[in-house]
């Protein structure tokens, strides 16, 4: 086959899997009170996809790289945004989108320049020598923070000892036995076979099992709308910078000490993330990785997307080994990928009305289970 056609395959079939990645981030960070603004959500998912795509397509170690908004920063990202949401409920302050998209940039722009620090400092090797449990306790952390975020997904409801009994809903447990049947799915033939392919074709098989099982019994679409089995379709909404002055002038500093946590550990999973993807990329391609122009390539996306209201995305290791599996040769991928999204893009609408929402919460929650479970026996990989 032509390298063009190669090409054309590998822009393609990224390009679905980066949309599914992209719908089912946006839903778990504009979750709970935030999901009133998922639409903004969305948008604001695209538009650190596409940066983060360009930049990491253009200078990265990789030629066919492929970035985006990745599982474990995602999950790091809707617990800031939840916990600077719950503090100014908490305050009785009902502006909740705003800060929580300054506070977003704040630490997507933070994150940028300790990447950038890292990578122009040639300091990228230092990286490696994080120690290993620190890095194991890290990630199955975040495992455990992608299920909480995956349930509260499917049931709209922050789980708690006080609220617990939710749980014995009906069609509640319905919705949890649909997702963790998709995730059970998901964890045990990616787990045995490790073709790039599985994932998607497991997700497109979700979807219309799901379908199928609503037809027969009986739903329409608007009834499976209706119940919170798919998502209700969201209004078109326009991107606003969080630069504004009057909207920083605006802003409750006073609550900003309260998620510095939060912030930090967004940029210590950002930056452990890219250098897993990398080392992960390096064992799939066996091609040597050159970290400190990764830090470099994402730090400089990082910048730029909280410059334009977006938040921190990283090397994909999933749609990255897609695209080599597919035969991708060289950047120009990502111009087909982008091209390829663009009449995707269009549909965005109509195929989130037609999602599940256990089967966005699975895509959020299936790489948690290795992370929670096996944390402890991460490949060792570029770290000796």
């Amino acid at each position: 086959m032509p390298a063009s056609l190669q090409d054309v395959l590998a822009g393609a079939l990224c390009s679905v899997l980066s949309l599914a990645y992209c719908l089912s981030y946006a839903a778990l960070i504009f979750s709970g009170p935030l999901a009133h603004w998922l639409s903004y959500g969305i948008a604001a998912t695209f538009l650190s996809a596409a940066i983060a795509a360009t930049v990491i397509a253009l200078r990265s170690s990789f030629p066919f790289a492929i970035a985006g908004p990745d599982t474990s920063t995602s999950a790091v990202i809707a617990t800031l945004v939840a916990a600077m949401a719950a503090r100014l409920t908490a305050e009785h302050n009902p502006n909740l989108l705003l800060p929580v998209l300054i506070v977003t940039a704040l630490a997507t722009a933070a994150t940028g320049i300790l990447l950038c620090v890292l990578g122009f400092s040639k300091a990228g090797r230092a990286v490696r020598y994080v120690p290993y449990p620190v890095i194991a306790g890290f990630l199955g952390a975040t495992g455990w923070l992608m299920i909480l975020g995956a349930t509260e997904l499917i049931t709209d409801h922050r789980i708690t000892l006080t609220n617990i009994d939710v749980l014995m809903d009906r069609v509640i447990l319905a919705k949890l036995a649909a997702g963790l049947a998709v995730a059970l799915t998901l964890q045990a033939l990616l787990s045995r076979w490790h073709n790039a392919l599985v994932l998607p074709g497991i997700l497109i098989a979700a979807v219309l099992a799901l379908h199928v099982g609503l037809a027969i019994a009986g739903w329409s679409l608007a009834d499976a709308q209706a119940a919170d089995w798919v998502f209700q379709l969201p209004a078109t909404a326009a991107l606003a910078s969080p630069w504004q002055l009057t909207d920083l002038h605006g802003f409750p500093w006073e609550t900003l000490p309260w998620v510095a946590g939060d912030v930090l550990a967004v940029m210590f999973v950002t930056t452990m993330s890219l250098l897993l993807n990398a080392t992960g990329v390096e064992i799939a391609t066996r091609r040597v990785a050159d970290i400190n122009r990764e830090l470099q390539a994402l730090g400089i996306a990082s910048v730029l997307s909280a410059a334009l209201g977006g938040y921190v995305s990283c090397l994909s290791l999933s749609r990255t080994t897609l695209a080599h599996v597919t035969g991708a040769t060289g950047r120009l991928t990502v111009s087909r990928w982008r091209l390829c999204r663009r009449p995707c893009s269009l549909s965005i609408p109509v195929s989130l009305s037609m999602c599940p929402n256990m089967r966005s919460a699975d895509f959020c929650s299936s790489p948690a289970a290795p992370w929670s479970i096996d944390g402890w026996s991460i490949p060792s990989a570029g770290y000796n």
